[in-house]
């Protein structure tokens, strides 16, 4: 499908960041209101209890599933609707083009194994920076938070339960927040500015700051660099989401793994590797996205 020429289809950079924008507000806040609409007429809840119900782990599978639904609302709407008032094709707009070359497959699971590595090696890092208590406190009582609500989030106890997370918590972020951040955000900002690698980080430090987890912005901030990175080089959406599904999903199955070892749980949630591990990955990551760029030469 193409979007005509005429009126709000050529619209500038900033015009289109400003819908985005409003798009982001008011999906999140109807994503929220929807969501948690349906979950108290399903358990006959008032809002004001909702949080601490879906909290509860015979609750797991609901709270997986107004969690995605709540991500597809939320990030999938506004991506759809910049996409939809954009000049071009609609697909194509989202990022939906072919992987032209079968070894970037390859070398995008080696990226998320990889960025994996340098993402436990920065977490160490961000523990080890000094704070003063107040911060300390505040930050750690926020992790806290993270991990209670991903705890709710991850409560497994068959392979069908194992199939619903990775559905929840791999598939469908995977997918909407891939549209949202590199197939939206990033090219909007690089349009925008002319300036693709700050485009990048921008929309890093975004995708990390989404996430609410003080310990682990570094972390994902870097792992949003790796994938923007690889929407840039590559110029397909499929890439990204392949990698986010496979750093998502690798979590949720040693999760799985652990499940009835709560020591082993919280060694999974806290897993840091030494903080000098960061130039390994780097070293890796740079080796490995120079295979990358060799395979788009051309293209």
């Amino acid at each position: 499908m193409y979007t005509n020429e005429n009126s709000i289809f050529n619209m500038s950079p900033g015009f289109r960041m400003v819908l985005f924008i409003s798009m982001t507000g008011l999906s999140m806040i109807l994503g929220g209101l929807i969501t948690f609409s349906i979950v108290a007429a399903a358990l006959h809840t008032p809002f004001t209890d909702i949080q601490s119900v879906l909290l509860r782990p015979e609750n797991t599978s609901l709270t997986q599933i107004a969690n995605a639904f709540a991500s597809i609302i939320g990030f999938g709407v506004p991506a759809l609707v910049v996409a939809y008032f954009t000049k071009g094709s609609f697909a194509s707009n989202l990022g939906f083009k072919p992987i032209t070359n079968e070894k970037q497959v390859g070398i995008v699971i080696l990226l998320a194994f990889t960025g994996l590595i340098l993402s436990g090696a920065l977490g160490d890092l961000t523990d080890k920076i000094t704070f003063s208590n107040s911060i300390r406190t505040w930050a750690t009582n926020l992790e806290a938070q993270y991990k209670k609500a991903l705890m709710a989030m991850t409560h497994m106890r068959s392979i069908w339960d194992l199939l619903l997370a990775i559905i929840a918590i791999a598939v469908v972020p995977a997918i909407v927040e891939e549209l949202y951040f590199r197939g939206t955000l990033q090219k909007i900002i690089t349009d925008w500015s002319g300036k693709p690698f700050v485009a990048i980080v921008i929309t890093a430090i975004l995708f990390s700051a989404f996430h609410f987890s003080y310990f682990g912005f570094l972390s994902r901030m870097s792992l949003g660099i790796v994938l923007g990175l690889i929407y840039y080089y590559t110029k397909t959406i499929w890439l990204p989401i392949l990698m986010h599904f496979v750093n998502n999903a690798i979590g949720v199955a040693a999760l799985y793994a652990v499940r009835n070892n709560p020591k082993k749980i919280d060694q999974v949630m806290d897993s840091n590797l030494t903080y000098y591990w960061v130039i390994i990955g780097l070293i890796a990551l740079f080796i490995l996205f120079k295979q990358l760029k060799k395979t788009t030469d051309g293209v």
